[in-house]
């Protein structure tokens, strides 16, 4: 899997049993979620990207977290939502241009977005987006996946 790809990555590994509404942790799909604007929005696709990362939400939600961390998470997420994207406009409107880290991840864009792992996940999304397909379909890793 491509370096783009860490947002969808982080989430692939497998997990064990748990007990319903046991869990806490959602620093994983955190990661992804922020992981989500390098992988789309900074490529062009903020669409795609949008949609992602409500389909992480979606996931966090059916997943047994306990109460607290779901809400925990449902209120970073709307934050995250709104700075990620703000925090990139403002340094290219204060430099006109993006910052060198992310000006390197753009000019890989176009190669990864003919990665096959990037149009299989666009295709997900498409089905996602038209009701055709749940969030795990789109993130199908176990929500218990750092518990060992």
């Amino acid at each position: 899997m491509r370096t783009g790809f860490v947002f969808l990555a982080a989430l692939a590994v497998t997990g064990g049993a748990f007990a319903a509404s046991s869990l806490t942790d959602t620093g994983r799909f955190r990661a992804a979620f922020q992981g989500s604007f390098y992988g789309f929005d900074v490529c062009g696709d903020s669409a795609n990207g949008k949609l992602y990362r409500r389909a992480l939400i979606d996931k966090v939600e059916h997943c047994p977290f306990t109460k607290d961390a779901k809400a925990a998470f449902s209120q970073w997420a709307g934050t995250a939502e709104t700075q990620g994207g703000a925090d990139v406009q403002r340094y290219i409107a204060e430099h006109d241009k993006l910052p060198p880290r992310l000006d390197r991840r753009k000019s890989a864009c176009i190669a990864e977005q003919q990665n096959a792992a990037y149009r299989q996940a666009l295709a997900m999304l498409a089905q996602y987006a038209a009701g055709q397909a749940k969030a795990d379909d789109v993130v199908p890793d176990a929500c218990d996946a750092d518990k060992k």
